[in-house]
């Protein structure tokens, strides 16, 4: 039973930290949410702090929306830069995913380093290997090949930039929608039929 009660506390906080960020949601909320009575004490049999709960609630986030690069979207067996585009789709679901975490993220910059330190790694850093190995596997353009670290962030940096513009205002940018968007990333970052070598 403690395992669906930690569970539920960590759903209940999960929900109110979105709405509210972590030291705007007393730890009663967090209780009354999980279905505890508010007060109880319920909350520290599982947790010595919400310092603790938050960290909790990203890690199972992170596991949650973890990227596993051998199930992502394989090749569409054709062009290159068709592939790169099908795979920064994917990665757009995948900011979705992360909608809550963005949220907490956002409520907590500056608060809580150590998680900001962990989603970094996790999301930030890997995000950037994979990128590069994506880059690299593709036909990447010279300026690509020249620095593929920089190019992947660039890349990563306009799919979180046109994912929290698209969210943030609820149309996408200049109306480019996704699909057009991550065509024309994908193109810019690879060799494709139609370009010139550099």
């Amino acid at each position: 039973m403690a395992t669906g009660t930690r569970e539920r506390i960590i759903d209940a906080a999960l929900g109110l930290f979105v709405e509210r960020g972590v030291a705007a949601t007393p730890v009663t909320a967090i209780e009354a949410a999980a279905g505890l009575s508010a007060g109880s004490g319920g909350f520290y049999r599982h947790f010595p702090d919400k310092d603790a709960l938050l960290a909790a609630v990203v890690e199972r986030e992170l596991v949650r929306v973890r990227k596993d690069p051998d199930t992502r979207q394989a090749s569409t067996g054709g062009p290159i830069t068709d592939g790169l585009a099908a795979r920064l789709r994917s990665d757009l679901t995948f900011l979705a995913d992360l909608r809550p975490l963005i949220a907490i993220l956002m409520w907590e910059r500056g608060r809580a380093p150590q998680v900001a330190e962990t989603v970094q790694k996790m999301m930030m850093d890997r995000g950037v290997e994979m990128g590069v190995a994506d880059l690299l596997f593709g036909d990447p353009t010279p300026l690509v090949a020249e620095d593929p670290a920089a190019a992947a962030a660039v890349m990563q940096s306009a799919m979180i930039g046109y994912f929290v513009a698209a969210d943030y205002f609820g149309v996408p940018p200049a109306g480019v929608d996704a699909r057009r968007f991550t065509d024309t990333l994908a193109k810019l970052l690879t060799r494709h039929p139609g370009r010139e070598s550099a």
